[in-house]
C-alpha cells in the first residue's frame, strides 16, 4: 500500500513539474537582448532547441562548400524565443553549422519581444516582419535574408544567398 502511494504521489510531482515549465513559457517568460545558443539550452527552452537541433537532418551534401562561402559573412538572427517558427528554425540553422565546422562567432543572435523590439535598440535601424529573421552581411553589407522559413530549405536559401544568385524570401510576392 506505502509503494502504491509513493507511486502516486512521483506520478502527481512529475505531472506539476512539467505543468510548472509549460506555465513559465506561456506566462510570456521570455529571453530579450543578445543571446547565445547556449542560453537557448536552459531551462525553459531546451526542450524545443533540443529536440528541434538534435532531430533535424542536415543536407550535408547542399552544403559541401559552407565554410568556404562562409568566409568574411555574418549573420544577424532576429527571433523570437515565444515564437513557433523560430522555434523550428534556429536550433536547424546552429545545427548546420556545428556540421559544416563553422564557429558560432559570426553569428549574433537578438531575442525580440511579441513586437519584434529589442530591449536596447539592437535592432532600430532594421526592418523586421516576422520571425525568425537570418541576415547575411558581407563587408558590412546586407547580402540577403530568410524571414520566418526557408523558400526551398534552409540549406540551398543559405546557399543561395553566400554565391549571391537571386533569392527573395518567403515574405516577398513571388
Amino acid at each position: 500500500m506505502k509503494f502504491f502511494q509513493s507511486v502516486i504521489m512521483l506520478v502527481i510531482a512529475l505531472i506539476m513539474s512539467v505543468s510548472i515549465c509549460n506555465a513559465q513559457e506561456k506566462n510570456n517568460e521570455m529571453l530579450l537582448g543578445v543571446i547565445t545558443s547556449a542560453d537557448l539550452q536552459k531551462a525553459p527552452y531546451e526542450s524545443w532547441y533540443n529536440k528541434g537541433n538534435n532531430e533535424y537532418q542536415v543536407d550535408e551534401a547542399s552544403l559541401e562548400n559552407l565554410k568556404t562561402l562562409m568566409k568574411g559573412v555574418d549573420v544577424k538572427i532576429m527571433m523570437g524565443t515565444w515564437c513557433h517558427d523560430s522555434k523550428r528554425e534556429v536550433p536547424r540553422f546552429y545545427k548546420m553549422l556545428s556540421v559544416s565546422g563553422i564557429s558560432e562567432g559570426q553569428v549574433e543572435m537578438i531575442a525580440l519581444d511579441k513586437k519584434k523590439k529589442a530591449p536596447n535598440g539592437e535592432i532600430d535601424n532594421i526592418e523586421i516582419t516576422n520571425t525568425p529573421t537570418f541576415i547575411f552581411y558581407k563587408n558590412g553589407q546586407e547580402m540577403n535574408r530568410i524571414v520566418e522559413r526557408p523558400v526551398e530549405s534552409l540549406e540551398e536559401d543559405l546557399v543561395k544567398i553566400l554565391k549571391e544568385k537571386p533569392y527573395r524570401h518567403s515574405k516577398i510576392s513571388r
